[in-house]
């Protein structure tokens, strides 16, 4: 090859790694389907650049800006799923029966350094916040799939979730002997119900419990403010409709298929959509109740949580005067702001994969900073 036939071949790789470098900024990244939000630019000089991590950093934030990153993603999942079976993704675990399930739920669990004293400090620390500003305090960890439906893991995965398990039973064992307020333990009802019901709680190819599974816990909150309330809640099927599961899109694939949805009811209860305010993927969402014929309704709450509350919305909004979702995305919001500090009662919902990273320092987890900046705007009366 002649000497400008070379320069000519080099530019022509050159231009479209150039062009895709520069207008890089200008392309809205999307890495829904990793389950991460995009690599921001990174802050590098000259000597990253010369030990090679600079270059790497660069790879890392134009990999999540590559045009059609998605669609070349899916179409290399289809080939992994369809000629050899495999979902290829780290986060994603196979399991029994066309079960799949999501690692952090059973690898969180398994971190070391695990004291079950450190996780009833972290709840605890969230008791004494809410009860200074004289509200009442709820705390609530929403169990994970591979605890509840542990027989359609893996075999190698399901000797991991035994570890996860008995870590888990310290634990509660430990908030028996030494109890905290407003602490409510969900995971033996959520197991009995899982048993008795026909349908699974929790959505076979997704992290997330059902409407149904959720309204165990809604009964749960409920009967521990009023016990014996929740018998008036009214549970009806209702049309199926086309999902994606979030386990499917983390693997890459686009595959819907349709999920059963519930109604639900109380009599002499209406409620309606009072507000909503964003400031990430998932807002915080406030409902208002109102009742007719004497059905009674409790005071109003503020539900501090990740996206395990979002299957609560259809039912704990029927038992409150009041219900504010506030997701721990969208915490910096004015209605997340207000909607704490006209309620009477607070709760905190967390999921389980979360409870492991709970301490006196870190008491809601990863999103501890937003949680505690919010709770510093409440008027404490100590």
């Amino acid at each position: 090859m002649r000497g400008y036939e070379k320069v000519l071949v080099s530019i022509a790789v050159a231009l479209p790694l150039a062009g895709l470098f520069v207008a890089a900024p200008l392309l809205r990244p999307d890495t829904g389907d990793l389950n991460r939000n995009p690599v921001p630019f990174p802050q590098v000089g000259a000597t990253d650049f010369l030990n090679g991590e600079g270059f790497s950093a660069v790879g890392s934030w134009l990999r999540d800006r590559v045009p059609l990153r998605r669609a070349l993603r899916r179409l290399d999942a289809r080939i992994d799923n369809g000629i050899f079976g495999d979902l290829d993704n780290l986060m994603v675990l196979q399991g029994r029966d066309g079960w799949v399930f999501f690692e952090h739920a059973i690898g969180r669990g398994l971190e070391p350094d695990y004291d079950p004293a450190t996780l009833r400090a972290g709840i605890l620390r969230l008791k004494e916040e809410v009860e200074a500003a004289g509200k009442t305090f709820l705390y609530a960890v929403a169990p994970h799939k591979p605890t509840i439906y542990a027989d359609y893991l893996g075999e190698r995965d399901r000797r991991r979730q035994t570890v996860v398990r008995e870590r888990l039973e310290r634990f509660r064992a430990l908030m028996r002997r030494a109890p905290v307020e407003g602490f409510i333990d969900t995971w033996d009802e959520l197991e009995r119900a899982s048993e008795q019901s026909p349908e699974p709680l929790y959505h076979p190819r997704d992290t997330h419990w059902t409407a149904l599974g959720a309204a165990v816990m809604t009964r749960a909150i409920v009967d521990r403010l009023a016990p014996g309330l929740s018998a008036s809640l009214q549970i009806t099927r209702g049309k199926p409709r086309e999902v994606l599961p979030d386990l499917v899109k983390y693997a890459g694939l686009d595959r819907t298929e349709p999920a059963d949805t519930w109604i639900f009811r109380r009599p002499g209860v209406r409620w309606k959509r009072a507000g909503a305010e964003r400031a990430g993927k998932a807002p915080t969402v406030r409902y208002t109740a109102k009742s007719r014929d004497g059905a009674p309704l409790l005071p109003k709450i503020a539900v501090i949580c990740d996206s395990y509350g979002t299957a609560l919305h259809p039912s704990l909004r029927l038992f409150f005067a009041s219900t504010t979702f506030i997701h721990t995305v969208s915490i910096d919001t004015d209605l997340a702001r207000k909607a704490l500090a006209e309620a009477d009662i607070v709760l905190f919902l967390r999921a389980e994969r979360f409870l492991w990273q709970t301490s006196g320092k870190t008491p809601f987890a990863e999103d501890s900073d937003g949680v505690l900046t919010l709770l510093s705007t409440l008027v404490r009366f100590d």
